[in-house]
């Protein structure tokens, strides 16, 4: 069988059915001049993306038995590769009609361009504004900080964002959420920088094919539809965040002097310091923080990355089967942690118990005794409490939903929550009486 003109690099992480729709619109993707092969790397998921892929008779699947990090399982699929050129496309990617056909012909027109990437548009149909430049030293201070806010910072943000540029012609920019790449300008046997394992590896593989004298192209006329960031979401909050400071540090250490990276480093422990004195939430604890700062980016999440539905509940609720009985099973893709009012405990540790499929209760610990009638006692212990609700979950990734009513609204904002929906709204789960 003759070599395939295009290799597409599919990473796969628990999108089952975004990885299914970006299947079915490779098929249309092209007319038939191009003829490619699917290398897909499964990372360990656990919602059937693996079987998915391997039912497909166009993929050739690698699976892991962990997650090794997007930038490995690329190096993976790409040693596996044989086609001419290489497609890194995320599992979020959907093509439209004849878009692969278009940046196949771009690059056979064009033998100075390396790669080139499609124009992004929003699940609505709307344009996204997904294209960003290389991080210089005053973006990358404003990605996590205050200074975002003030003007010389806010224009150095908004220069890496891209804001007000015309993307309605070709340009030269990278994307590589979907980016077509001539196999000559690439490695013998990697792609990405595994130190990077899920951010900031794109702008590295940039900037060294950049420095190489080579050009890659973003041109409006290949469409593609862009979910955004349906893995990463995944990771939750504090680790996605951890992953991008660890990882930002780490390419400031590529690309910038020492002074200039003890200058990141300071600004954004003052950054923390100052939030935490004005009683604001911040994306990571301290502990997370210094380690990022080091260009740890901690550990990849494998097993469990269902959503968590957070809800609270009283004294009313404490017999687990009357909590079921009001409120009915959770659904296949939840789980519920059920967060009791404060009490003094045994030490500092919260006491949790788990049903063995989809709930815990959680009981947070309080700092002062008695007083819960109290506004200044109950307002110290509600705080005391949300950080103990928020360690816990930070050891467990996933999306975090939360249940808001009366009861629960003194968590708002203090969990790292993704989202925040009415309690009384949703599934079964969450339509509730309180009586």
């Amino acid at each position: 069988m003759s070599r395939p003109t295009v290799s597409v690099l599919l990473i796969s992480w628990n999108t089952r059915e975004e990885t299914r729709r970006c299947l079915e619109a490779l098929g249309a993707a092209t007319t038939g001049a191009v003829r490619y092969e699917v290398v897909a790397v499964d990372n360990a998921s656990a919602d059937g993306s693996a079987e998915l892929l391997a039912a497909d008779p166009r993929v050739r699947l690698i699976r892991n038995l962990r997650n090794v990090g997007f930038a490995a399982a690329v190096n993976q699929a790409y040693r596996q590769a044989t086609g001419e050129l290489i497609l890194l496309l995320n599992s979020d990617v959907r093509f439209h009609p004849g878009a692969l056909d278009t940046m196949v012909g771009f690059l056979r027109g064009r033998p100075d361009a390396a790669g080139v990437s499609p124009l992004y548009l929003n699940p609505d149909g709307t344009f996204q504004q997904h294209y960003v430049q290389l991080p210089t030293f005053p973006a990358a201070l404003t990605l996590f900080t205050a200074l975002r806010r003030l003007p010389g910072f806010k224009a150095a943000l908004h220069r890496f964002q891209m804001r007000g540029e015309d993307f309605s012609r070709p340009r030269e920019l990278a994307s590589g959420s979907c980016m077509l790449l001539r196999r000559s300008v690439l490695g013998p046997d990697r792609i990405f920088d595994e130190r990077f394992p899920i951010y900031w590896n794109d702008a590295v593989l940039t900037r060294t094919l950049q420095a190489a004298g080579h050009r890659l192209w973003m041109i409006p006329q290949a469409v593609v539809t862009h979910t955004r960031g349906a893995s990463c979401r995944l990771l939750g909050t504090p680790s996605r965040t951890r992953h991008l400071v660890g990882g930002l540090v780490c390419y400031l250490r590529l690309t910038q002097p020492r002074y200039r990276l003890g200058i990141f480093r300071f600004v954004l422990l003052a950054d923390h310091a100052v939030k935490r004195l004005c009683r604001r939430t911040t994306s990571l604890g301290l502990r997370d923080l210094t380690a990022a700062l080091r260009g740890d980016v901690g550990s990849l999440p494998d097993g469990d990355l269902r959503e968590w539905s957070v809800l609270s509940r009283d004294g009313r609720w404490a017999a687990e089967h009357h909590f079921r009985a009001m409120v009915g099973e959770p659904a296949d893709d939840q789980r519920i942690l059920l967060v009791d009012r404060p009490c003094r405990l045994h030490g500092w540790r919260p006491r949790v118990q788990f049903d063995g499929t989809s709930v815990w209760s959680l009981t947070p610990p309080a700092l002062l005794p008695t007083g819960w009638r109290l506004p200044g006692v109950r307002a110290v212990n509600e705080r005391f409490a949300a950080a103990a609700v928020k360690r816990w979950l930070d050891d467990r990734p996933g999306v975090r939903v939360l249940r808001l009513d009366d009861t629960s609204r003194y968590l708002v904002g203090r969990i790292d929550e993704d989202e925040v929906v009415p309690a009384a709204t949703g599934t079964p789960l969450l339509e509730f009486s309180r009586g």
